[in-house]
């Protein structure tokens, strides 16, 4: 076998490798975009950043494959004296993993924390804004008749691109005034949820009655006290009795009335109580006892309210100070009055809307926060922040997830059409005009699909409304007539592409996820 052969079937068997490892990367690659694509239409931040993990470690092996392909190139056809090694090669394409890891992870710490004030405000806005549109709490006018449009992957898309854009239209704050309180009701009412703020309600009245136990000193059918002093009276009488070698069966008829009349001096037992009646015996030391009990309350001092003994629960609960707890551990305002029970649900929903409207309110007041509650080290930054963060990294990844894609793609269509035309030539190496215009080709075909992307409508495109907030995006409210930057043109097209790309694409994704990966999550785990 010539020298030429040999070369010849080593690039076939690396061109069959890269064509293997590519198709194992672009598996995975269209999973993960199915997968983000349907945690970013969940309305949950943090579940995006739990996946986020998965995104940085495809880019970083999508830029691997190249440097892979670009070494082994250069290890077949070096000399032998300066050949890469394969554990260099390991190490040069791990190095290049970390590195586009950690690249990207500062890129996008990096577009967060520079945004400004204004943006971080609107930002918020838009989020709630996203929220509402996929519990359905909102619609808005000029998107589409379609009720279940954010159940569709264009729509879905459309959740996510929705805080990036919303945050070009003007005004946007002052026109959401008046339903934004509304809103975040709605919002905090589910997040509280009615049925576990009553079981908060009904532990906080149970604790309430251990505490009135406390204060009242009532001893409860088992306690320990009771049962001692029913003990030692009953001792004490079956003493007084034997003096006179009697027991509670035997004592004479005629002496029954003296006896009965010893007894209650000590014990408040009926008048016409029979000498061998234990159980009526030890319920009147019952008696006596819970009176004495009680006799001995001594005022309390709850929240600064001084008790006086006595009160039953209901009226123990009613005092100020019992009140003012009440409200602290349920979190409501000032106003708001504690019940013991409640008759019906209604009644109920009404100390729960309480709450509801009060948590709302010390939500809202981030909105109207000043510029320095929302910088760094501010009280509001952390939830400007993650408001922010919402509204910037979905859009890009979902970007480079669909460009990764097709990039890889184009490349396994190249690498395919290249082992052909070797097979067919019977050559080691194609003529370098031969492989640029096959290289030329599928550029074209990637420029193709990405022009019929840019110019390609769907049911979110083709709205009014999503044709306005391009235009805020690229010209801005103000300037509608005058053109935009270069930057916002190709922002606008970016995600005019995503909006349809990942609508022709996530039935495959999917059915990849599903069906190959056999259900992979991506780290995350939607609760049904």
């Amino acid at each position: 076998m010539t020298t030429e052969n040999k070369l010849q079937r080593a690039v076939i068997k690396q061109i069959l490798l890269l064509i293997a490892i590519t198709f194992v990367y672009l598996t995975f690659e269209l999973g993960f975009n199915a997968r983000l694509l349907d945690v970013v239409g969940s309305g949950n931040v943090d579940d995006v950043h739990n996946i986020e993990i998965f995104g940085r470690t495809l880019s970083g092996i999508a830029v691997a494959l190249f440097v892979f392909g670009r070494m082994m190139d250069r290890r077949i056809r070096s000399d032998y004296g300066n050949v890469p090694s394969l554990r260099r090669i390991a190490l040069f394409c791990v190095i290049t993993i970390a590195a586009v890891f950690f690249f990207i992870k500062a890129l996008v710490d990096g577009l967060v924390v520079s945004r400004d004030t204004e943006f971080r405000r609107m930002a918020m806005n838009t989020t709630l804004l996203q929220s509402a549109l996929i519990d359905g709490r909102v619609t808005l006018t000029g998107l589409s008749d379609d009720e279940k449009i954010f159940a569709r992957p264009e729509g879905k898309a459309f959740l996510a691109l929705f805080p990036l854009m919303a945050v070009s239209v003007n005004n946007l704050e002052e026109r959401i005034k008046n339903e934004k309180e509304i809103l975040m009701r709605q919002a905090v009412a589910k997040q509280i949820g009615a049925a576990q703020y009553y079981k908060n309600y009904t532990e906080a009245i149970r604790e309430t009655h251990k505490k009135w136990l406390q204060y009242a000193r009532i001893p409860t059918s088992s306690d320990q006290g009771l049962r001692q002093e029913q003990d030692k009276a009953w001792s004490e009488y079956q003493r007084s009795l034997s003096r006179h070698r009697w027991t509670p069966d035997s004592v004479p008829a005629n002496r029954r009335a003296t006896v009965v009349n010893n007894v209650r001096r000590k014990v408040p037992v009926p008048p016409n109580w029979d000498p061998a009646d234990e159980a009526t015996f030890r319920e009147a030391v019952e008696q006596k006892y819970r009176r004495a009990m009680a006799s001995s309350a001594r005022s309390v001092t709850v929240s600064g309210d001084v008790i006086p003994p006595g009160l039953p629960f209901p009226a123990f609960v009613a005092r100020p100070g019992v009140q003012r707890e009440l409200r602290n551990t349920l979190k409501l305002p000032p106003s708001a009055t504690v019940a013991t029970s409640y008759a019906t649900s209604a009644e109920f929903m009404q100390l729960f809307d309480q709450a509801v409207a009060l948590e709302a309110r010390k939500r809202l007041e981030r909105f109207t926060a000043d510029e320095r509650a929302l910088s760094p080290g501010g009280i509001y930054y952390a939830d400007a922040e993650k408001a922010t963060r919402a509204a910037i990294v979905p859009p890009i990844a979902l970007f480079f997830s669909l460009l990764g894609a097709i990039t890889h793609f184009t490349k396994l269509l190249y690498l395919i059409t290249k082992l052909v035309m070797l097979l067919v030539r019977s050559e080691a190496k194609l003529p370098w005009r031969v492989e640029w215009s096959a290289k030329g080709a599928l550029a074209v075909v990637f420029l193709a699909v990405m022009l019929s992307l840019n110019v390609t409508e769907n049911s979110i495109t083709r709205s009014d409304l999503f044709g306005r907030m391009m235009g805020w995006m690229q010209h801005g409210p103000a300037q509608a007539q005058e053109g935009g930057s270069i930057g916002k043109w190709a922002l606008t097209r970016a995600v005019h592409i995503v909006a349809v790309g990942q609508g022709y694409g996530y039935p495959l994704n999917e059915s990849i996820r599903m069906n190959v990966l056999q259900g992979l999550n991506y780290g995350y785990h939607p609760v049904r």
